[in-house]
């Protein structure tokens, strides 16, 4: 079959990462025998137009479309990116009646709303791997597909979302399509802006239980790894077959599990390269040992995911670390000359005027690079947060988070957006 792939992500906030899932789902599709066209959107200055003369040109017989970001995440500066991608839906329906199959980050946190907001039937929940080739299989045989483990529908007056098959084995994946969606635009040189940067992924899931993250929702709970020789060879093609000098991986854990990590870094040193490279780690599973290797293969930076620097807001959005594991974390990264991206995201349960403090003195302290605030918490369905909100009565109970809803802690919403915007222009590296 004729599939067009749409990456509709033009989120140009923070670093811009070359579209990774879809580009996973598009190799997989291309081994399975289908023909593919990727369409980028992030470097379109029509859309629509681009979309509509692909479609004319290439004919397809099903499209999928990405949806990575459903808001810019900010609660006094609020800005909801799905209209325009409506209006880009109504011109493809007008343009073909072929099948339009949602998929990507944003839209596995709201399938159902996704798929009313922009009146479609069909999305893929989760990992698209699997899920998407097996509808193909389905629409290509005629075969019905509505009880398809993955797929979100509307159908006939009725919404359900099918439970999802067992998550795919990472080393069963083909690398994901870096051709037909072209790399080499992500080539990002640190400093310049915008910041287009490519991205590889080692390990898929997150075990841990932030009362505000989706990552388990979007990737499970099992940590699944990819073989580290596998990585480390991904990380070379990039900088030999595409030219890349700087890369990011995409895992929100990079420092867990333990042994992994260090095989991992064992494997990319071993290849000599010059490109370079920034990563996540958690202050939980912080070990000196595994920072040494880090940047010994190449690493110049870590984004450490603290949040707070207050013991009680550390435990209230359920962190599991302390205070203790983030010093060690920060002192050890800026001994190796590792560059440190630190962050706080202040207005949660329980934060008063206090713990702001502390979580500011310990930043002032510590130093980092750079440190991102965020005031206020994005609330997302199924999180522990939209309980407490609902508690809390910032919420209402069933109430639709597409539109983007946020928690602020009372006692601190009258003061702490301004106090903050302040503090951060009066320190060079922070960022709010």
């Amino acid at each position: 079959m004729r599939i067009l792939l749409i990456s509709e992500n033009r989120c140009t906030e923070n670093l811009i990462p070359f579209p990774l899932g879809i580009a996973y789902v598009a190799a997989a599709a291309l081994r399975a025998g289908h023909e593919i066209s990727c369409l980028d959107l992030m470097f379109s200055d029509d859309p629509i137009e681009e979309t509509l003369q692909r479609i004319r040109e290439f004919r397809p017989e099903c499209i999928g479309l990405s949806i990575r970001n459903i808001d810019n995440q900010d609660m006094f500066d609020s800005e909801f990116y799905l209209p325009p991608l409506r209006e880009l839906v109504q011109a493809i329906r007008e343009e073909t009646d072929v099948p339009v199959v949602l998929g990507g980050a944003g839209f596995t946190i709201f399938p159902l709303e996704c798929l009313e907001y922009l009146d479609l039937e069909v999305g893929v929940v989760g990992e698209g791997e699997r899920a998407f080739l097996d509808f193909l299989q389905c629409l290509g045989s005629g075969a019905d597909y509505e009880s398809l483990p993955g797929l979100a529908l509307r159908r006939g007056g009725r919404e359900w979302i099918n439970p999802p098959a067992p998550h795919l084995r990472p080393d069963l994946l083909p690398r994901p399509e870096r051709e037909l969606f072209d790399v080499r635009r992500y080539d990002w040189v640190p400093g310049r802006t915008p910041a287009y940067t490519a991205n590889l992924q080692a390990r898929r899931g997150c075990h841990l239980r932030c009362i505000y993250c989706t990552n388990p929702g979007i990737e499970g709970r099992l940590v699944r790894v990819r073989p580290a020789r596998e990585v480390a060879d991904e990380l070379a093609s990039l900088e030999a077959d595409c030219g890349i000098g700087f890369a990011v991986f995409t895992d929100s854990l990079f420092n867990y599990p333990r042994e992994y990590t260090l095989e991992l870094c064992r494997e990319i040193a071993a290849r000599r390269l010059s490109l370079k490279w920034w990563c996540t780690i958690n202050p939980l599973f912080h070990d000196s040992e595994i920072m040494e290797a880090l940047g010994a293969a190449g690493c110049v930076g870590v984004s450490i995911g603290n949040e707070s620097g207050s013991e009680n807001i550390l435990s209230s959005l359920g962190k599991g670390f302390t205070r203790e594991h983030i010093v060690r974390s920060v002192s050890k990264a800026k001994e190796l000359g590792l560059r440190t991206n630190c962050f706080l995201l202040l207005g949660g349960p329980g934060e008063n005027e206090r713990t702001v403090k502390e979580s500011l003195d310990l930043m002032l302290d510590l130093a980092p690079t750079q440190v991102t605030v965020t005031v206020g918490i994005r609330v997302y369905p199924g999180c522990e947060l939209e309980r407490i909100a609902i508690k809390a009565g910032a919420l209402k109970p069933g109430q639709n988070l597409l539109k983007p809803a946020f928690y602020l802690e009372p006692e601190v919403s009258s003061w702490l957006h301004h106090y903050m915007r302040d503090f951060c222009d009066r320190h060079p590296g922070w960022v709010l």
